[in-house]
C-alpha cells in the first residue's frame, strides 16, 4: 500500500474517532450526569456513583446521584456493569421479580471495582439511595 494512502486512512480514522468523542461529550440530561466514554471520575459530579460497561472504567458510562432517587440503569449497562466508582452511598439492585423480590448490594462512598462484570455487575438493573 502506498504511504500516502495509508496516511489518508489513518487521518480519516482519527477524524471519525474525534467526531465520536465529540458526540459523547454532549450536555448531560436533567436526571443524570454522563461523562464521555472512558472518562475518569474527575469529570463526574461530586457525590456521583459512576458505572462503565467495560472493565477498568472503559466503554459506555453513566453516573447517578442519590438526589435522582431510584433509577433503572440505561440499557447499555443493564446486567452489564464492568466497573464502577462511588463518591456517594447507594444501592445496586437486581430485580428477580418486580416489585417484591430483589437482590441488593450496598455501595459506600469510596467503593470501586475495576472488574465487576464477573460479580454483581452482571446483574445490576437499578440504583437507589438505599437498599
Amino acid at each position: 500500500m502506498k504511504a500516502t494512502t495509508f496516511a489518508a486512512r489513518i487521518a480519516a480514522t482519527a477524524g471519525a474517532l474525534g467526531l465520536t468523542l465529540l458526540a459523547c461529550a454532549t450536555p448531560a440530561s436533567a436526571t443524570s450526569h454522563t461523562p464521555a466514554k472512558g472518562a475518569s471520575t474527575a469529570s463526574a459530579a461530586a457525590g456521583d456513583i459512576c458505572l462503565w460497561s467495560g472493565r477498568d472504567y472503559t466503554g459506555a458510562s453513566w453516573c447517578w446521584n442519590p438526589g435522582n432517587g431510584y433509577v433503572d440503569v440505561p440499557p447499555a449497562l443493564h446486567d452489564n456493569v464492568g466497573s464502577f466508582r462511588a463518591q456517594a452511598n447507594g444501592c445496586f439492585i437486581n430485580w428477580i421479580r418486580v416489585p417484591d423480590r430483589k437482590e441488593t448490594r450496598v455501595v459506600r462512598n469510596g467503593d470501586y471495582r475495576k472488574v465487576y462484570d464477573n460479580d454483581f455487575g452482571g446483574k445490576i438493573d437499578a440504583v437507589a439511595p438505599s437498599c
